[in-house]
């Protein structure tokens, strides 16, 4: 309100460029929603084609294999290991055959004598730290 009106514009003045035109969402749309399609079409057209006319992909015994490996490394790694996950191998298998092969592995490890050792080893550590801890 203080400044006095610019009306006429002085001579030798140009109007400032226009703003830049905003960018077309339309059209990044559409490449991202066909992105999106074509991953889904490839990932189903995937299952498709590797699909064994309605068996599992995964095998029992590639899955009980990679369920010992990983129990074997992460017994070994002691308390500090981190958690375990579902072996890839295993992936397609139903829970219930999951479930069993899981089972076994494991009363098939807690029967073995490297179990037996580690527990022994454990035990023989909490009663040293007990009998250490405890006194006058």
């Amino acid at each position: 309100m203080n400044q006095p009106p610019n009306y006429p514009p002085p001579p030798g003045w140009t109007p400032p460029p226009p703003l830049p035109a905003r960018p077309r969402w339309g059209r990044w749309v559409a490449w991202t929603a066909g992105a999106a399609l074509a991953a889904f079409a490839v990932g189903g057209g995937l299952a498709v084609v590797l699909d064994d006319g309605g068996e599992p992909i995964a095998s029992e015994t590639a899955c009980r294999d990679a369920l010992v490996k990983s129990m074997r490394e992460h017994a070994a790694a002691g308390p500090d290991a981190p958690a375990a996950s579902a072996p890839a191998a295993c992936y397609g298998l139903d829970k219930a055959t999951l479930e069993r092969i899981t089972g076994d592995v494991m009363t098939e490890y807690l029967d073995s004598p490297e179990a037996e050792k580690l527990f022994e080893d454990a035990m023989r550590e909490a009663l040293e730290s007990a009998a250490a801890s405890a006194g006058p």
